[in-house]
């Protein structure tokens, strides 16, 4: 009987999501350089402390269409479109954190709202949430808030 070696090698996907998940961590990073804590972060996404662990350990990567995703993206100063193009790298984390999207065949930053205009449009996406979304919007806001004072 002949012993075969076989080599494995790191296809394209894989290092794909490993590169994700890598970009997930630094962003994780930041946050914690800003004080925040894996225990908060999760409390504020409304996940197990253990999901936010094995995120930062470069284990998993939240679905791209996840609520989790969503709520990830809103606390780091995203949406699920500017996060997923932060985590696929097509841009910066630099700008990905100012709220700035801008791709590869797109150089020019779309425009920053006043914070009027932001409310107005924060309030319209929050009416488009269950009931027991809008709660928890609520409490991780007071939470928020409490933690700044």
């Amino acid at each position: 009987m002949e012993n075969r070696a076989t080599l494995v090698t790191c296809n394209s996907g894989s290092s794909t999501i490993q590169e994700r998940q890598r970009r997930l961590t630094v962003l994780l990073e930041h946050l914690t350089d800003e004080g925040w804590t894996q225990s908060t972060i999760a409390e504020a996404l409304g996940v197990d402390f253990t999901t936010v662990y094995r995120w930062s350990k470069g284990k998993t990567v939240p679905e791209a269409e996840s609520r989790n995703f969503r709520r990830l993206a809103a606390l780091t100063g995203g949406d699920g479109a500017s996060l997923e193009l932060y985590l696929t790298g097509k841009i910066p984390l630099a700008a990905y954190r100012q709220g700035k999207q801008t791709s590869q065949s797109d150089d020019t930053p779309h425009q920053i709202l006043p914070p009027e205009k932001i409310k107005q449009q924060l309030l319209a996406q929050i009416y488009l949430l269950d009931p027991a979304d809008i709660a928890d919007v609520i409490s991780n806001s007071v939470a928020f808030l409490a933690k700044r004072a």
